[in-house]
């Protein structure tokens, strides 16, 4: 019908040119007489009531016979599909077979150590136990061991003895060995060579290895793999780091792009990586990331080349901090970082709201981390808001290693008063937390210090200082190891500071260790003493 092009022959014009007055149609029409034609009894014979279809229906019956022929016809239908899919129980199965069947379509090496069963129920599917799955790089070395595993066959293949062709993969108990320093190798390989089929695993485990050292596991992990032509996709869940993960990988094919969403649900943490691979050079990947926990966003540019991540144009954002960053973190031959965060403004009262806002647990372990984070954090605060306007600016260079945290320097900009500086190292331990530190104190200005701190005795003197000491961080507890200025301070004067230092400044813990009107209660005190 398309091919007809009805717009070329006009029916408006062509029955305008037909002359009805002309024809005398309408005469023609008058002289057909439709009782002549017996309309009535056309009709009549078209009536359906006057045939009894009642009856004719009742004359047609289903014999005994009849019956018994169709319930044996289905039955005979329904035994002979039941043994079709029982057929594959009188199999023998071997390795060689399972090989040729999984394996080496998956272009897998892998042992069978045990049995291999066929089940109807409820579909149909073998049952494989205890599979080992030979690493892909590194030959002679366990990729997984899986406690058991179950192939989903079509239904139109259980006669294909030979070379089953099974749609998914089910695991259960998978422990899989990830070798960090190969992860290049593994990622060449299932672009190549990996035939993707559905694959789901239950209650198995992760570990990541540096050679042979162990780094980390996830435990009780579920993993599902998808995929088609446009994408691939595998998800992650289980337990890390005493909390719950969740991680989502997706592939896209065409754009060349990969997405990785990574959820530590316990702590309400969030990283997205979005991973830009280069034509150019394969081993050079480029990308952004996105991390957040509660009001803290962390947003950066990188480059990750030679087992090594490159942030560029960094931002840090939160309740009480504005930040721009960058750096480097290493993964090989062991994790590493070197990053530079400039704090733009450090607004103090809402960090000192946030610190009294935690739990007493929290506040004792504000300072313990995990010991296999180690690096380094060269920090600054360009500028610092605060009501008492004590501290203007300052700069640190931190490290962290084996879960110990060196401040190799603390520069504190005390504006038209002085300065500060303050070096030392927060020992942590399973006991115990505490910062041992040496502190030198340099006042430029003794009238204004003295205004500052509402010291009207014109004798009084608070002059340039040297103070070291140990912090207990879980007991808040202050321990003077020596106080001097161009001579040692008496160890009854360095006992008396340290009470009027713990009585005054840490009876409440944080709350009061950075509330100014007990320092300046604490100042007054120790210079009232010395004069």
């Amino acid at each position: 019908m398309k091919y007809i092009n009805f717009k070329r022959y006009k029916f408006s014009t062509l029955w305008k040119k037909i002359d009805f007055k002309r024809y005398n149609l309408i005469k023609i029409f008058k002289k057909i007489d439709l009782n002549r034609y017996f309309v009535s009894k056309i009709y009549k014979i078209l009536d359906y009531k006057s045939y009894n279809f009642s009856k004719i229906f009742k004359k047609i019956s289903i014999t005994k016979r009849s019956k018994s022929f169709l319930v044996y016809f289905s039955g005979a239908l329904v035994f002979i599909f039941l043994i079709y899919l029982t057929s594959p129980l009188f199999f023998k199965y071997n390795e060689s077979l399972i090989k040729n069947t999984l394996c080496k379509d998956l272009n897998i090496k892998c042992t069978i150590k045990g049995k291999v069963s066929y089940s109807v129920f409820p579909s149909p599917r073998l049952k494989i136990k205890n599979i080992t799955i030979k690493d892909f790089v590194e030959k002679g070395k366990v990729f997984a061991a899986i406690e058991s595993v179950v192939l989903k066959i079509s239904i139109y293949d259980l006669l294909q003895k030979k070379q089953f062709q099974f749609h998914s993969i089910k695991l259960k108990g998978a422990k899989i060995n990830v070798n960090m320093q190969k992860i290049s190798d593994y990622k060449n390989f299932l672009k190549k060579k990996f035939i993707y089929r559905p694959i789901t695993s239950q209650k198995g485990e992760i570990n990541f290895f540096d050679n042979e050292k162990q780094l980390a596991t996830i435990n009780n992990t579920t993993i599902e793999l998808r995929s088609n032509n446009n994408k691939n996709n595998v998800t992650i869940k289980g337990d890390f780091l005493n909390d719950e993960i969740y991680i989502n990988f997706t592939k896209n094919k065409k754009e060349n792009e990969e997405n990785f969403i990574i959820k530590f649900l316990e702590s309400k943490s969030l990283a997205e990586i979005k991973i830009l691979n280069s034509e150019s050079n394969k081993n050079k990947l480029n990308g952004n990331i996105l991390f957040k926990k509660n009001k803290n966003r962390i947003r950066s540019n990188f480059t990750y080349e030679n087992n090594a991540v490159i942030f560029k144009a960094g931002d840090i954002r939160n309740d009480f901090n504005k930040a721009k960053f960058d750096g480097e973190v290493k993964f090989l031959p062991f994790f590493d970082f070197n990053l530079n965060i400039d704090l733009l403004s450090l607004n103090f009262k809402r960090l000192y709201n946030h610190l009294v806002a935690l739990s007493e647990v929290d506040q004792k372990n504000l300072f313990k981390i995990n010991k296999k984070i180690n690096g380094k954090i060269n920090l600054s605060a360009r500028k610092i808001y605060s009501s008492y306007e004590l501290i203007n600016s300052f700069e640190t260079r931190v490290r962290l290693t084996n879960g110990n945290i060196a401040v190799e320097q603390l520069l504190l900009n005390l504006g038209k008063l002085g300065a500060a500086d303050l070096t030392g190292i927060i020992d942590n331990d399973k006991k115990f937390t505490n910062f041992k530190f040496e502190n030198n104190i340099f006042i430029d200005n003794q009238k204004r210090f003295n205004r500052k701190f509402s010291i009207y005795n014109e004798q009084a003197e608070l002059p340039s200082l040297f103070v070291s000491g140990n912090f207990d961080l879980e007991n808040f507890n202050m321990h003077f190891h020596e106080i001097s200025t161009d001579k040692k301070i008496k160890e009854a004067d360095v006992e008396y500071i340290q009470k009027e230092f713990n009585n005054i400044l840490l009876e409440d813990g944080y709350t009061s260790l950075f509330n100014f009107p007990n320092f300046k209660e604490f100042v007054k005190a120790i210079t009232a003493e010395s004069n």
